[in-house]
């Protein structure tokens, strides 16, 4: 479990005069009984968190995980440029030195571009539009015949 804000700099200022791991871990035992002691790494630790950031609380929000490094702003001005003067490049063949991966990152993450794929249809002609209603008419009589059939069907349950 974490150490809170006062536990922490409890630690420190303990250290600071006594200058003794023992003593600040018998001190933090007498003074917050409910909670297990720290460890000697744990003391050591938070002074020199101390020492170096000049604060000995949990800074771990925004500093832990993989570091983004493919998804750069450089990266995204590039790859930015590259696709808006040929959007039908693929990934591998950019000519940039980013993987397949961070390619597509970039793509949708970074600049909220989505790819797709267009699919080319038959193109309608004068023609069609003779076909199209003819299909609609016959489609229209197919239904009324299906509901007149269920409601002839079903007539006996509403009498």
């Amino acid at each position: 479990m974490q150490l809170t804000k006062e536990q922490r700099t409890f630690i420190v200022e303990k250290y600071f005069q006594a200058k003794s791991f023992q003593q600040v871990i018998q001190s933090f035992q007498e003074h917050f009984t409910e909670r297990q002691f720290p460890t000697k790494m744990t003391v050591w630790r938070n002074v020199t968190r101390y020492r170096t950031e000049g604060t000995s609380l949990d800074f771990n929000k925004g500093r832990s995980g993989r570091k983004i490094t493919g998804r750069s702003e450089k990266n995204v001005r590039i790859v930015q440029g590259v696709v808006t003067e040929n959007p039908r490049i693929f990934a591998r063949k950019s000519g940039l030195d980013v993987s397949k991966s961070t390619f597509n990152r970039l793509i949708t993450l970074d600049l909220k571009w989505h790819p797709y794929n267009m699919h080319v249809r038959n193109k309608l002609l004068d023609d069609d539009l003779p076909r199209q209603l003819n299909f609609a008419q016959w489609f229209c009589k197919q239904m009324f015949g299906l509901w007149t059939t269920l409601w002839l069907a079903m007539r006996p349950l509403f009498i």
